[in-house]
């Protein structure tokens, strides 16, 4: 552009000299700078026109940035992980003491059976090789190691039965006992499978004076006799003594019979009378006083929690409690008072 502006400028001035030859007017000249000034300016212009003629540019919007959808953190529930079963543990049956419960009252020197029930709540099967073992306290002059007499899977229950003997000295008595397996490792129930099962009785002394009966008084009682006992189909018990089947006979105050109808019949010998009283225990004085028959007891289940206020055949007054029954024998405690 600006090379067309110099040879412009040239023309113009080859136009000017020629016609000073023809006109004697004298032109004012130009010098290097104002040439190329106006060289530029013209330059300018024409860029200028150019750039007007130009198509305006369209402006493109900026584009719309479309939302990122929000990923959900929310963390799942956290779910705990199944504790593992142990392969020994036991848990404590429905019931667990099926004979002899906490504090049975016993005569020095009585035997008799204590039946836990336990379940098998490990994962283990138990096998005959497992061992019911005495633990601590007193071991009531029991074996100290019993093999189990059954497989027990896991699940479900087993009775177990150990024959005992009361201490001679009168007391309160607990022999603690767990399970063992194969390799001696213990085991019993509770939570964390540590806790022994139990045997606890009482032992009472007994007077062995003969009394000199007299119904009437109303002194302060004493007793005579106390404790717990087990009778099966035909047993014969006296009260005065606490003896099953005595041998004379005419000693018994009552015979036991099971099976029949009723299921279970009490019946009353020489002389005895008696009278059903209540859940109350009574006192011997309302013994003394109870209006007593000397009509048999029978009953189709057994009344536990029944007290029953008696006079024995040798005319000492006393009670009895119906405790249970199980593998068919009537378990009941008495206690038959001295008259003074």
């Amino acid at each position: 552009m600006i090379k067309k502006v110099l040879i412009c400028s040239f023309l113009l001035l080859i136009l000017t000299s020629c016609a000073g030859e023809m006109t004697p007017t004298s032109l004012p000249s130009l010098d290097s700078t104002s040439l190329y000034e106006t060289a530029v300016m013209v330059s300018t212009n024409e860029y200028a026109e150019t750039q007007g003629l130009l198509p305006t540019e369209t402006t493109t919007p900026a584009s719309t940035l479309t939302p990122i959808p929000t990923i959900d953190r929310t963390r799942g529930a956290i779910q705990s992980p199944t504790s593992e079963v142990p392969c020994n543990i036991a848990a404590a049956g429905h019931p667990l003491d099926i004979s002899i419960p906490d504090d049975t009252v016993m005569a020095p020197g009585q035997a008799f059976s204590k039946t836990w029930r336990l379940e098998n709540a490990g994962s283990c099967k138990w096998t005959r090789l497992y061992t019911v073992t005495f633990f601590s306290g007193n071991s009531l002059d029991a074996y100290q190691t019993h093999n189990l007499l059954a497989e027990v899977e896991p699940g479900q229950s087993i009775d177990i039965t150990i024959d005992m003997e009361a201490p001679q000295k009168p007391g309160e008595y607990q022999s603690n006992w767990m399970l063992s397996d194969p390799n001696g490792e213990l085991f019993g129930i509770g939570p964390n499978g540590d806790a022994p099962f139990w045997a606890r009785i009482e032992v009472v002394s007994i007077t062995t004076e003969t009394p000199q009966p007299s119904p009437t008084s109303t002194s302060t009682p004493v007793i005579y006799i106390t404790g717990e006992t087990g009778l099966v189909d035909g047993d014969l018990f006296d009260l005065d003594s606490g003896t099953i089947n005595p041998a004379d006979g005419t000693q018994a105050d009552l015979d036991y019979a099971y099976g029949g109808s009723s299921t279970h019949i009490l019946t009353n010998l020489n002389g005895v009378t008696w009278m059903v009283y209540g859940e109350s225990a009574p006192t011997y004085s309302q013994c003394i006083s109870a209006l007593k028959t000397s009509s048999p007891l029978s009953f189709d289940e057994v009344p536990v929690g029944t007290y029953v206020c008696y006079q024995t055949s040798e005319l000492l007054p006393g009670r009895l409690l119906f405790e249970g029954f199980s593998a068919g024998e009537l378990t009941f405690t008495f206690l038959t008072w001295s008259v003074p």
